[in-house]
């Protein structure tokens, strides 16, 4: 890159120069020309002027001298009116156009224009990679020094599994989001998690203190109290993580979560020897479905979701229900009685339910309105085993 810059530099002022010099020669030889046109004319003038008579030698003579003593004069003047001045100026016109051109060249370099059009041009043409996108997103962030360029910088580390640069990154963006700042909550979240990752999946007092600002903000965010669970889990205060990550699962609702948070309750309570009469489980009743399909007959879109839901005998209203990405389809689905739509009726209550998957668009306003793809009927409730639904358009 730098190689190519020189040459192209070498090349402007090469150019430059000899454009110069072509101009500056063929001025001075159309100068010269015309003083001897016009000295041969006058000569030729004088001669048919003594020929017809009306010139005596004497006067032509000294007409001749007159002409010599002209063309000396100019020729002492030449020097200083042409090389004096006009070179000068020529020189400067030559300084000023080569410092303008390499001065602009040297700018946009510099300010990273030519950066910008090769990522775009990369990204229309399909030619990214992981590391030209690395390298463009480190040069936004530097350039611009946004709290925005800084997470995109953060994000990506983290994809790389890169943790301690990412923490860096974390914090270069929450120091320049301002404090009241709507998505300032979920940067911290972010930002907290990632310390657990650069600690090797360990907890710290730098991961605490966030955690304890993101919950002193918002008390129910449930990857803070997963976090806040795995601290205490740490510090054998098994009773404060078992309670921690009971609050996780209450407001947690995606199933894989929730089964990760249940497996580690359940280490809590045998560490500290809790049992469910000093705290008691907040998931009393479940429900797992696995979700089937064929791959040949069946392909899932972006705007897909979906809503698995369970309904009791004669009953229109959900006892239960989830919402589903297509990209969450690889985990089983849990549907618990904390997921009723009307808290008079839960899982608790039923002891056989209708198991239902409905297809719908993402962009609907009414997710109820799509089409359903797979039922199970009489379906046991609080059951271990995991209820597969096959389903088919």
């Amino acid at each position: 890159m730098i190689i190519g810059y020189l040459v192209m530099c070498v090349m402007i002022v090469l150019s430059i120069l000899y454009l110069y010099y072509s101009v500056a020669l063929r001025s001075g030889k159309h100068i010269d020309a015309n003083q001897q046109v016009f000295s041969n004319v006058r000569r030729a003038e004088i001669t048919e002027e003594v020929e017809a008579g009306r010139l005596t030698s004497q006067e032509s003579a000294r007409l001749l001298l007159d002409i010599e003593y002209e063309a000396s004069l100019q020729s002492i003047k030449k020097p200083h009116s042409f090389h004096t001045d006009v070179m000068l100026a020529r020189w400067v016109m030559l300084v000023i156009v080569a410092v303008a051109v390499l001065g602009s060249v040297s700018l946009y370099q510099w300010m990273g224009y030519s950066k910008d059009v090769v990522f775009t041009k990369d990204l229309q043409s399909q030619q990214l990679t992981p590391q030209k996108v690395s390298a463009f997103l480190q040069y936004r962030s530097r350039r611009y020094d946004r709290a925005e360029d800084w997470y995109y910088e953060a994000t990506d580390f983290v994809s790389a599994g890169k943790y301690t640069e990412a923490v860096h990154a974390f914090e270069n963006a929450l120091n320049r989001l301002p404090m009241n700042a709507e998505n300032r909550t979920s940067l911290l979240v972010e930002y907290a998690q990632t310390i657990f990752y650069a600690s090797g999946n360990q907890s710290s007092e730098k991961m605490r203190k966030v955690v304890d600002q993101i919950l002193k903000d918002v008390p129910t965010e449930p990857i803070a109290l997963g976090l806040k669970g795995v601290y205490e889990f740490d510090k054998n205060n098994y009773l404060g993580a078992v309670l921690a990550w009971q609050e996780a699962i209450r407001y947690n609702s995606r199933s894989a979560e929730r089964i990760a948070l249940l497996s580690a309750i359940g280490k809590a309570r045998e560490a500290g020897n809790i049992n469910y009469e000093q705290v008691a489980p907040i998931i009393t009743h479940q429900i797992t479905v696995k979700i089937e399909w064929d791959t040949s007959d069946l392909q899932w879109h972006s705007d897909d979701v979906l809503l698995v839901y369970a309904l009791a005998k004669g009953q229109k209203m959900p006892v239960a229900i989830q919402r589903v990405l297509p990209e969450d389809l690889g985990q089983p689905i849990l549907l618990t009685n904390l997921d009723a739509l009307m808290p008079t009726a839960t899982l608790a209550e039923i002891d056989q339910v209708d198991l239902v998957v409905k297809l719908s668009n993402i962009n609907d306003n009414d997710l109820t309105k799509g089409r359903i793809i797979g039922k199970k009927e009489s379906s046991l409730t609080n059951r271990k085993e995991i209820i597969e639904i096959k389903v088919v358009l």
